[in-house]
């Protein structure tokens, strides 16, 4: 399977600044960041357990539970496991 078949658009959005990597964010940033990238049609969003112990993941899963889950790919799942917090695809 081809990369062009998994990600629907040519940029994502990185969550690890969404965990207070680098400083605190406050949570009506996050909203803002998240939502203004969907708005401008990102639809691959790249979080990870270790960006903020879980808060990345937290966060993102927060602002994207509003969109239809069929709509945008969360990444990378390695081997197999899912996200705490994103909702898995349908179907």
């Amino acid at each position: 399977m081809s990369i062009k078949n998994i990600l629907p658009g040519k940029i994502g959005l990185g969550g690890a600044p969404l965990g207070n990597m680098f400083r605190n964010i406050p949570q009506e940033d996050v909203q803002a960041t998240v939502s203004g990238a969907w708005d401008l049609g990102i639809r691959y969003f790249d979080t990870a357990p270790l960006y903020g112990s879980g808060l990345s993941e937290i966060r993102m899963g927060e602002v994207l539970s509003q969109y239809p889950r069929d709509e945008y790919q969360s990444g990378p799942h390695h081997a197999g496991r899912r996200r705490r917090h994103l909702r898995p695809r349908s179907g």
